[in-house]
């Protein structure tokens, strides 16, 4: 979660639960790909001998119920986040089986899993940037949010950058609880951070905030996904134009997912040109008609494309969230 300080520099509240569900997410998104890649470059190994098989959903239930022992048993930063990662590598591991789960014969590589798969944990990240913005705006959450910080930090101690965060979310609080909120923070004892990664931090952060800044960085990338919105919708359509003609594409391709697909991929474009037909009026509004257009391409398109095109539809994601980056930056300002 982002807090912006009083001299304008966003503070990182790390026991934001939105934040935790976010880094279950990415755990789970990873453990999922590199269970792929390393299953595919291994052979589809099997463990357990000629009698027995010992699926990796397995291993994925007892790293979510460590995750769950650690919620329950421990305390502070470290448990919160250790839960998030457990849980989150257990998951991937759990729902990386889910074509076992619903075929008859059991098939790991039924098709449309991989739509599945990108669906839970694009679901839990959308829930976290819903769950992020919301207490970022109610008093009731930022108090709530500060005592979480406060509590964790009298197990596990606070850096200088958390204690700030804590004390900007309680800005203008008042009445017992945000004095008792106070109270529990100042009895939080300081934690040491590393000067090294908080550098690192820092300058990466810097670097981003100059790209995202500059003349040319904003309107590069509209203009590579405004093309490439035009380019991948006429493909899509074409290919469905095809199949209802009576022609077959290549073997292999999923027609349900293609056709899906060159829809969802023709309303995104329509909001790319609803954007440009406000982009000289009103800047803010086109920003926001493109940013409901990558929403769609992330949460309905890529549905279609993981259904057709499986786990090289991975490729298509860092460039649309690079987008919904920028266009969430530039909604964030107060003036654009």
């Amino acid at each position: 979660m982002l807090i912006a300080s009083r001299g304008g520099r966003p503070l990182t509240t790390v026991t934001d639960g939105a934040a935790y569900l976010q880094l279950l997410a990415l755990s789970g998104v990873g453990t999922v790909l590199i269970v792929r890649a390393f299953l595919g470059l291994a052979g589809y190994p099997q463990v357990g001998g000629a009698s027995l098989h010992i699926a990796h959903v397995l291993w994925g239930g007892l790293l979510m119920l460590a995750g769950l022992l650690c919620a329950l048993l421990l305390a502070g930063v470290g448990a919160r986040a250790a839960t998030a990662v457990l849980g989150g590598v257990g998951l991937g591991l759990f729902v990386d089986e889910v074509g076992k789960f619903i075929t008859r014969r059991n098939d790991y590589f039924y098709r449309p899993a991989a739509a599945i798969i990108y669906l839970v944990f694009a679901a839990l990240l959308v829930s976290a940037s819903q769950l992020r913005r919301r207490r970022a705006v109610e008093d009731r959450h930022r108090l709530a949010t500060a005592a979480q910080l406060a509590s964790a930090g009298v197990t596990s101690g606070l850096t200088s950058r958390q204690r700030r965060a804590a004390e900007e979310l309680l800005d203008g609080q008042e009445g017992e609880a945000a004095e008792a909120v106070r109270g529990l923070l100042s009895a939080a004892p300081h934690r040491a951070h590393s000067q090294r990664m908080q550098d690192l931090f820092d300058r990466t952060e810097a670097v981003a905030r100059r790209l995202l800044d500059g003349r040319w960085f904003t309107p590069a990338v509209l203009g590579l996904f405004i093309v490439s919105r035009v380019v991948v919708a006429v493909v899509f359509v074409s290919q469905a134009l095809s199949l209802a003609t009576g022609h077959d594409l290549s073997s292999g391709a999923e027609p349900g997912a293609i056709t899906g697909g060159a829809v969802s991929r023709s309303v995104a474009l329509a909001f790319v040109v609803a954007g440009l037909l406000r982009w000289r009026a009103d800047k803010r509004a086109a920003y926001g008609w493109f940013r409901v257009a990558v929403l769609i391409e992330l949460l309905v398109s890529q549905i279609f494309n993981f259904t057709d095109s499986q786990f090289a539809a991975v490729g298509e994601l860092p460039f649309n969230l690079l987008v919904l980056a920028v266009l969430s930056y530039r909604l964030r300002r107060p003036a654009i």
